[in-house]
């Protein structure tokens, strides 16, 4: 699945920054594993009440992936009839 944009929710605090377990952010890059790292990243863009907290990077399994991308528009049945 391509991961770039969608909604991710944190699962744990991040250390360095004001960004907290329950968070909800967009993946707006895709990290490989550092030379020093066995595993991927993101980059997330975090959000609190529709205003950025901070961009922190962290590792894949701090975050569980939402099916919703940013700026999607849902488009009900009432729409689509």
């Amino acid at each position: 699945m391509d991961t770039l944009f969608h909604w991710v929710v944190l699962l744990r605090d991040v250390p360095t920054a004001d960004v907290k377990a329950g968070d909800r952010a967009v993946i707006v890059d895709l990290l490989s594993p550092a030379s020093t790292e066995q595993k991927a990243g993101y980059t997330i863009e975090v959000f609190r009440q529709g205003e950025t907290v901070d961009v922190v990077s962290v590792p894949v399994s701090w975050v569980r992936v939402l099916p919703e991308t940013w700026g999607q528009r849902e488009i009900s049945m009432i729409e689509v009839s």
